[in-house]
């Protein structure tokens, strides 16, 4: 994928194939330039071609299921590499988040308080105030009647109107905005905040209407495996290139690759791969898909050793409710796993926000008005 054709969503945290500027396609953010070096982001490598081949075979996950895709994928990705076909097998509490507000930099021209409230399924809608600047406008909305634990993560059917029921936002109505900020408040329900890319006039805003609220929680799964590599296993804590060495192993005399995942509600393990040195975990998703650690928002991996005492990212990436796993068994050097005769016991936690949509209709106006 060309450079120009690759963006960075800074709340799902993924890199997209869309020119910098746009809208992400899962949650509609404005899309940035990819930063030279992403924090906690493995560099591409064999995992990535494995999982654009699974994204090419897409259509006949339908026909023949994940667990027959996996195998076409990984065998024509592994030549003479191991498989391990297995049988199929808790939610956390979310923690408040803020995205940067990268569309409501610049000086501000102006804010107006409102304080105005509507009230639908059991949900408390609350205009605080509008904040325009040069080149943005930001809403903060306070949120009663959301479930514990869930934040706001995005606004649908977002429409401003003035007192003659003139449309404020260019095109009339915004289907789908994420939100720029979503925290606990101090006397209890959500502030939350969203981020317009043009400024509009403040003082002219008589109603602010929505259809729906999209709320999120974290969700983490942990996957318990063990890696025995007896020719690695005897390198681990050398001097020596292990990477460049294992990429340029044939063979894997020994080797043996086991992962389980006993109390995994959302996903469940339906293959497994281990081939110059690269540990290749396919999952697939229990239920929705959004509802799972396959949810596209803000979902990531991270590799500990079995007390969960150092912890490394791991790479991960899924097409609807089929998702592919990849680290390199280098890591499990630098989290302190150096067992020479035994198979290494690490876990691999996934996490990511789940998210669900609550339909109703609020119309945010001056009481009496």
């Amino acid at each position: 994928m060309a450079g120009g054709r690759q963006a960075w969503c800074p709340r799902c945290d993924e890199v997209r194939a869309a020119r910098p500027g746009g809208d992400c396609p899962v949650c509609g953010r404005r899309l940035l330039a990819v930063p030279a070096e992403r924090p906690g982001q493995p560099r591409p490598g064999r995992a990535d071609r494995l999982l654009g081949r699974l994204r090419a075979l897409a259509p006949a996950a339908a026909a023949v299921g994940v667990a027959l895709l996996v195998l076409a994928v990984v065998a024509s990705a592994f030549a003479a590499g191991r498989l391990t076909r297995t049988t199929p097998s808790a939610p956390a509490a979310a923690p408040a988040t803020t995205v940067p507000g990268f569309l409501d930099e610049g000086p501000e021209t102006g804010r107006r308080d409102f304080n105005w409230d509507a009230r639908d399924a059991g949900i408390t809608l609350e205009l605080r105030s509008i904040t325009v600047g040069t080149t943005f406008t930001r809403l903060e909305l306070h949120v009663d009647g959301v479930p514990s634990g869930r934040e706001v993560s995005a606004l649908d059917r977002l429409r401003v109107r003035d007192l003659d029921g003139r449309d404020l936002l260019a095109g009339g109505v915004i289907d789908h905005i994420a939100t720029a900020a979503s925290r606990p408040a101090s006397g209890g329900g959500i502030d939350t905040e969203v981020v317009l890319d043009r400024p509009l006039d403040q003082g002219a805003v008589a109603s602010v209407e929505l259809a729906g609220l999209t709320v999120a929680r974290q969700v983490t799964e942990e996957l318990r495996a063990s890696l025995h590599d007896p020719q690695l296993q005897r390198r681990l804590g050398d001097d020596h290139d292990d990477v460049e060495w294992l990429r340029g192993r044939s063979d894997c005399p020994g080797c043996r690759l086991q992962v389980s995942c006993p109390d995994c509600r959302t996903v469940r393990v339906t293959g497994t791969a281990y081939r110059r040195g690269r540990v290749v975990i396919a999952v697939d998703a229990v239920g929705r898909t959004a509802g799972s650690v396959l949810s596209p928002v803000r979902r990531r991996v991270l590799v500990t050793d079995k007390d969960g005492i150092t912890e490394l990212p791991g790479w991960i990436d899924a097409d609807g409710a089929s998702g592919v796993i990849s680290f390199g068994a280098d890591l499990l050097e630098v989290i302190g796993l150096r067992a020479p005769d035994e198979p290494m016991a690490f876990r691999v936690a996934v996490l990511a926000l789940a998210e669900q949509t609550l339909r109703g209709t609020w119309t945010i106006r001056e009481a009496g008005g």
